[in-house]
Formats: structure tokens, C-alpha cells, sequence
């Protein structure tokens, strides 16, 4: 009995994980020696997978500052500042900014990105006219406003902070025309731009406009950013500038969004010694516990890429007694301001935080920063909040065992270098279209149409919210209470939560049947919460508390789609407008740790339907069936594979998305947001890489089994318990695609809802 066990850890020799630690040791010492406050990292069961140090690169600025030329009272305000020096990024920069050039300005945080864009900035409004900056955040704004004020009254301007907390004042001074510099939010000039004529008065004096965190402008807000530029356009004529994080495609997707010609200026810069850890676990709660408990004491951020995950973690640690709080979007106003304060301070050393904190807050001195899996560039930017100093930092990223990519990370750790984020809108979205061409006929009437809007200004006309009068479009009186359900990063409707008849939160349809179905465990603001009854008539879910336990839900779905309208083929492929119609009909309880499942429970179905964009692949036959159900499982697993691998292209967007597959080879992928995003047309475009490192996942996955395993076939967020799935298959039907190989692509058998025979519906 002896030899089945391992003297040292207990545990069965096939399960012993002492040969893990050790080589976890092992690879500490052979890069940074004996290095005791590494240790508690490395000292694990997970394995280590990479770990390298980055030593700084251009640490500090090489060019006087008078080389740039600057009006000498802000020269001045800089030098007060302790800016002596330039980086030759910032002053590229301010060169071509001053040629009239439209710039993206791409350096890592805490490198002077302000400094680039606000020196010309000043410098051309005190000729005259009104400089903008668009910050994604009230915070960032916040942060950055008495930096602004100060360089723009060195030449006698005013700078002001325009947004939803600023006082009466500061508004009056805005839109009396007061502002030299205005520092807000799009949210903030839309609904100004619309409905108040005093700021359409000011908007005619714009003669800069700076986007910063561009990087930050994906999805809907990216999409609602397009539309409110081509707003300001009506009224002036200004330069762009933007600034933003590492980002693969700067130049393609401001062009995409802004509709411009673009220069890109880089500065590649790092101040301090970076520790970088790959650590792949079999649980990111048990790891980032593990890591939180290990390193407690030390400034930490631990980033999550959704609420859900961000407040499971926030709710663990703080049930363990440790102290700990959440940064995320949708806090009231002063418990953020509370929370960034008291981490500064150092009152609080640990914050879990969704991508809010990626962005230029001031939060002080970082040590450590813990991240779910995202592309590199984006990883470089959470990072960023660490050493900023000079002192070194540690940033470790976590890979989950169950998830394709992370596998391929596992096995292939050099190529997560490689693979760069890339940012994604989708300028057609047909519902933000509706509001935001609804809002140009408002502020004044449109004359100059674009093809492309013509049919949602046929389906207003045919509302009545708006009348043509020859090739005039006007507003009619109506169209204000429609406008009222425009929100610059969000469309559609959404559930309104209750507990104990107190409204306490909502979500947004569909990911809201997806997580408030009957019997749905969440956590909402640091409470466990059961849902009792879902009312999508309604638009209502009733809430209870369940604060005892360890188990989480996964909805069981189906989801069926509908073509409306295709935009483009390509190879096989069609990318195209998609009704979904999506049904919750069941769920499974699992352990929040070791997602074994506990429970399999039914439910009354729960549909709705939405709008979206997508594509539809047509895949080539296998060329054998030897197995039950092989064909739809070689479908279903290809379908998996693609979107969970797509996280190498699309910067962690997986999650965004959702996909179908039917047994006779059609995989349709779409945006998992009313309307659509632009991230399944990302994924469309770079297809055929998709198609090779879904191969390599396949190929090289170690569990060689036929219906593969979480670590290549498997999907975290599949809606019919990954059955059924066949990983050979797949290879099969990749290694045609991989040749040109593509299956008859027929869209017009989906211009109805088809009720195909989908998968069968397996209980545990």
C-alpha cells in the first residue's frame, strides 16, 4: 500500500503534487535565486507554467524640454511639475498634433500620454476656440482635473470638469461658453448635444477633441462614439487626438471609428523590474485565495473580467475574514471615491476590480497584480498600476484549467507574446443606429444622409418620430420620450431586481435569462442572493438571501437563430444580421471551487429574442462516422473550440459571444449584445488564424480522448452540459478548413426560425 502513496503530501502517487512544487522551486531559483518573498507563489499545487523578468526599458525621459518649443509660461507650469524632460513619443506627438495631423498616441500608463496631447491642445485653443476631452470615467476626469486647470491657466484659460458630479457653477461656466478646456464623458455630451441648445452653441466653437483611454472604446461605447463625433461634425470642425494603451490595431480601428485618416505615434516604455508569472489552476477562486492569503499585507489589484467573477472573489476572501473591497462599474459615487482613498491610503491593501481600474487613476503604489486570463497588451496595461515607482513589481496571470486557450498558453507560453489585443465596434448596429440618428434630426435637422442610414430613417419615419420635408428630416414633438432609453454603453432592456420589495440593482436582457432564471444563485454588491421568480413580461426578478453554501448555477439553454440580413461573404462565411431567440430550460449546481457538479434541476423554459451580428461558417462532412452522434458532436465541438481559442484574437472576448451549431455543419458565432459589438466580425476577419490554433488545441491537447476534455473541447459557458462532442472530428473537419475546404453555405433556410433538431438534452 506504501508505494500507491506519497509519504511527503498523502496523497496518491497519480495525484501527488509534490513534483510540482518542486518544480515550481526549481524554476524560481534557476531565474531570480533564492527569493523568499517569491516563494508563496511558486510554493503551490498549480503549475507554473512560465515566469520571466522584465527589466525596465527607456525608464526615463532623454529630451530637454526646450526643444519642444513651448509658450514659456506653460513651459514653466510643466517644470513646477517635474517635467525637465521629454520622451520622444511625446514630442512626435506634439509635433504632428501641431501640423493639424490627427493622432493615436500609444505609450503604457504613467509615461506622460497628457502631457503629448494637452500641450498642443492649449497651445491651439488659446488662438481661440474649445478644446474637449472625452475621458470613459467621471474617476479619470476627476483624477486628471487639477493637472489641466493648472497648465491651462498658465496662459490665462479655464479648464473645467463637465460631467454628472460637477457643481452648478461649473456647468454654468461650460455652457455659457465660459470653458476654455472641458474635461467630461460621452455620456455627458450626448445628452447635452440633444437637449440643451446652449452647449449646440458651444459645440460650434470645438477646434480640438481628444479621446483618451481609446483603448477602452470597444463594443457598444465604440459604436455610440462613432455616432456622436459624426454629431459634433454637424456643428464644427476640430482635430482629433487620442491616446491609449498597446492596442494591435491603433490605426485601423481609429480610422473605423472616427472616419479619418490617422497618424500613430508609440512610445514603448517600463519603469521598473516586472516578475511575470503564467500560473495555470484547476480554480481561479481556490488560486486567487491562495495568492490573496499568502501575499496579505502587500498592495495588491486582483482583476476579474466580468461582475460575476468579481464579486464570487470579493465575497470568498471577505467570508474568510479577509479585508478586502470591489471596484467596479455602476458603485455609487462615493463608495468608488472611498474605495480608490482608502487603497491609496493604504487603509486597504487588497481590491478586487473589474477592468475600472485598468484605466490612469490615481491609486498610488501597487506591488502585486493578479489578472484572469486577457491578451497581453491588455495584461501590460493592469500591470501598469504596479511599480510605478521604480520599485519592482509582480504581475501573475492565471490560466484556467478548464479553457481551451489557457491550454494552449500551457503548452505554447512564447505565443501569448505575440498574440496582441485588438479592439472591435460595429458602426451598423441597427438599435443604436435608431437613437443615434433620432438624435441628430433633434439637435437640428438633417440634411446630408449616408446610404447606409436610409432604412432606419424609413422605419422612423414610419414611427412618425421623425417627417420629411423634401431631403429635410425633421424631429417630431414625440421623439424626446423615446430618446430617454438611449445609454451611450448599454442598449437595449434590462430586469429590474428586487429584494424584500427594494429595489437593489438590474441587468441587462439577454444576459439576464442567463442569470436570474429561477433557482439562479448570484452575488450582487457583496450578498449572495437566490432568484425566486423571473417576470419577463414585467421585466422584474424577486430576490431572497442564501448566504449559506458553497455552490454556484449554470443555465443549461438553447439558442436558435433567425437570418435577417446578410452583409458579407467571404470564403465560406457570411457575416450577417441575426435574430436569436435563446431558451433557459434547466440548470446545474456546482461547487464554486472544484466545479464538480452537485445537482441537475429543470425549469419552466424562459425565452427571448434579440437582435444581434454574427457570421455562419459551413463546414465540410467528416469523413467518417464512427461514433453516436459524431457528426453533431464534431460540429459542437469545432463551434466551442473556435470561440474559447478566439481569446488569442479578440483579447479575452469569448465570453461576449455565444455560438450554435447544427449536425449538418452550419456554426453560427454572434455578439452576445443587443444589436451587436464588432466582436464576432474581429473574429470573422481573422478567421483562418482562429481556425490554426483551434487545431493546435485539438491536435496537442494530452487528454487524447474522443470527445476531448475542458482543456480542448469543453466550454465553461456551453448551454447543453458540452454534450455531445467529438474531438477527432473536429480535427477531421479542421484539417479541411485548414486546406480551403468549405461545406455549401446556404443562408436562405435560415430567413425563418427553423426548429432543427439541435442536441439531444442530457441530465447528469
Amino acid at each position: 500500500m506504501e508505494d500507491l502513496f506519497c509519504p511527503n503530501c498523502g496523497r496518491l502517487r497519480i495525484r501527488c503534487v509534490c513534483s510540482v512544487r518542486g518544480r515550481n522551486l526549481n524554476i524560481l531559483k534557476s531565474v531570480a535565486g533564492d527569493r523568499d518573498n517569491l516563494k508563496p507563489i511558486f510554493d503551490c499545487e498549480d503549475e507554473i507554467v512560465y515566469y520571466k523578468i522584465f527589466n525596465p526599458e527607456n525608464p526615463l525621459p532623454t529630451i530637454p524640454i526646450e526643444e519642444a518649443k513651448i509658450p514659456k509660461q506653460l513651459e514653466d507650469s510643466l517644470r513646477l511639475k517635474g517635467i525637465e524632460r521629454l520622451y520622444p513619443f511625446q514630442l512626435e506627438a506634439i509635433r504632428k498634433l501641431r501640423d493639424g495631423k490627427n493622432v493615436v498616441i500609444i505609450a503604457p500608463t504613467g509615461f506622460g500620454k497628457t502631457e503629448a496631447f494637452s500641450i498642443p491642445l492649449i497651445e491651439r485653443v488659446a488662438e481661440g476656440g474649445v478644446g474637449l476631452i472625452f475621458y470613459p470615467t467621471k474617476a479619470l476626469a476627476k483624477d486628471q482635473e487639477m493637472k489641466l486647470k493648472f497648465y491651462a491657466r498658465s496662459l490665462g484659460l479655464k479648464a473645467v470638469r463637465f460631467d454628472g458630479d460637477s457643481s452648478w457653477r461649473e456647468r454654468r461656466e461650460v455652457l455659457s461658453g465660459k470653458a476654455n478646456v472641458i474635461l467630461t464623458n460621452p455620456d455627458m455630451v450626448d445628452y447635452h448635444l440633444r437637449n440643451t441648445p446652449e452647449f449646440r452653441e458651444v459645440a460650434k466653437d470645438f477646434v480640438f477633441v481628444v479621446v483618451d483611454e481609446l483603448h477602452s472604446y470597444v463594443g457598444l461605447l465604440g459604436s455610440n462614439m462613432h455616432y456622436l463625433i459624426k454629431r459634433l461634425e454637424r456643428f464644427s470642425d476640430f482635430q482629433i487626438a487620442c491616446a491609449s494603451a498597446t492596442i494591435g490595431n491603433a490605426k485601423e480601428f481609429a480610422e473605423y471609428i472616427f472616419e479619418r485618416e490617422f497618424d500613430v505615434v508609440e512610445g514603448r516604455h517600463r519603469k521598473s523590474k516586472l516578475h511575470f508569472i503564467m500560473r495555470y489552476t484547476h480554480s481561479i477562486y481556490s488560486a486567487v485565495r491562495d495568492l490573496v492569503r499568502s501575499l496579505y499585507g502587500r498592495k495588491m489589484i486582483v482583476f476579474g473580467n466580468s461582475y460575476k467573477t468579481v464579486e464570487t472573489i470579493g465575497w470568498i476572501l471577505k467570508r474568510d475574514g479577509l479585508r478586502v473591497a470591489v471596484h467596479k462599474g455602476g458603485l455609487p459615487r462615493d463608495v468608488r471615491m472611498e474605495v480608490e482613498r482608502d487603497f491609496r491610503e493604504g487603509k486597504i491593501k487588497t481590491v478586487i476590480s473589474t477592468p475600472t481600474l485598468e484605466l490612469g487613476i490615481d491609486i498610488g503604489d501597487v506591488d502585486v497584480v493578479i489578472s484572469e486570463l486577457v491578451s497581453y497588451s491588455q495584461f501590460l496595461q493592469r500591470v501598469g498600476r504596479a511599480g510605478r515607482k521604480g520599485q519592482e513589481s509582480i504581475g501573475i496571470l492565471l490560466l484556467r484549467d478548464e479553457d481551451a486557450i489557457s491550454n494552449y498558453y500551457r503548452l505554447n507560453p512564447e505565443d501569448y507574446f505575440k498574440d496582441d489585443f485588438h479592439c472591435y465596434a460595429e458602426k451598423n448596429n441597427d438599435v443604436i443606429m435608431f437613437y443615434q440618428i433620432l438624435s441628430m434630426c433633434m439637435e437640428k435637422p438633417l440634411i446630408n444622409v449616408k446610404d447606409e442610414w436610409r432604412d432606419v430613417l424609413r422605419r422612423l419615419e414610419e414611427r412618425r418620430l421623425i417627417t420629411k420635408v423634401g431631403d429635410i428630416y425633421m424631429v417630431s414633438s414625440n421623439a424626446g420620450d423615446v430618446l430617454k432609453n438611449l445609454n451611450m454603453r448599454g442598449i437595449g432592456e434590462s430586469v429590474r431586481m428586487f429584494k424584500d420589495g427594494k429595489f437593489i440593482g438590474e441587468r441587462n436582457l439577454p444576459i439576464a435569462i442567463k442569470e436570474l432564471f429561477p433557482g439562479s444563485i448570484i452575488i450582487h454588491n457583496g450578498e449572495r442572493l437566490r432568484c425566486v421568480e423571473l417576470d419577463l413580461e414585467d421585466r422584474r426578478a424577486i430576490l431572497e438571501e442564501h448566504s449559506h453554501g458553497n455552490e454556484v448555477t449554470d443555465p443549461l439553454y438553447l439558442s436558435i437563430p433567425r437570418i435577417v440580413n446578410v452583409e458579407e461573404v467571404y470564403e465560406g462565411c457570411a457575416y450577417c444580421s441575426f435574430e436569436i431567440t435563446m431558451t433557459v430550460y434547466a440548470y446545474i449546481v456546482r461547487d464554486v471551487f472544484t466545479r464538480e457538479k452537485i445537482d441537475f434541476v429543470e425549469i419552466d423554459p424562459i425565452s427571448y429574442s434579440f437582435p444581434t451580428k454574427g457570421f455562419i461558417l459551413s463546414s465540410p462532412i467528416p469523413d467518417h462516422m464512427d461514433f453516436e452522434d459524431f457528426y453533431a458532436g464534431t460540429f459542437h465541438a469545432l463551434e466551442h473550440v473556435l470561440i474559447e481559442s478566439s481569446d488569442a484574437l479578440t483579447g479575452g472576448g469569448s465570453q461576449f459571444m455565444g455560438g450554435i451549431s447544427t449536425p449538418d455543419g452550419d456554426i453560427f458565432v454572434y455578439d452576445a449584445t443587443i444589436g451587436g459589438s464588432g466582436l464576432s466580425k474581429l473574429l470573422f476577419k481573422r478567421l483562418n488564424r482562429a481556425f490554426e490554433i483551434a487545431y493546435d488545441v485539438l491536435k496537442n491537447c494530452e487528454c487524447r480522448r474522443v470527445d476531448g476534455c475542458p482543456r480542448c473541447t469543453y466550454s465553461y459557458q456551453c448551454g447543453n452540459n458540452n454534450q455531445p462532442l467529438n474531438r477527432l472530428g473536429a480535427i477531421n473537419v479542421l484539417e479541411k478548413l485548414l486546406r480551403g475546404e468549405r461545406g455549401k453555405l446556404d443562408t436562405d433556410k435560415y430567413k425563418d426560425l427553423t426548429n432543427f433538431k439541435y442536441y439531444p438534452v442530457f441530465a447528469l
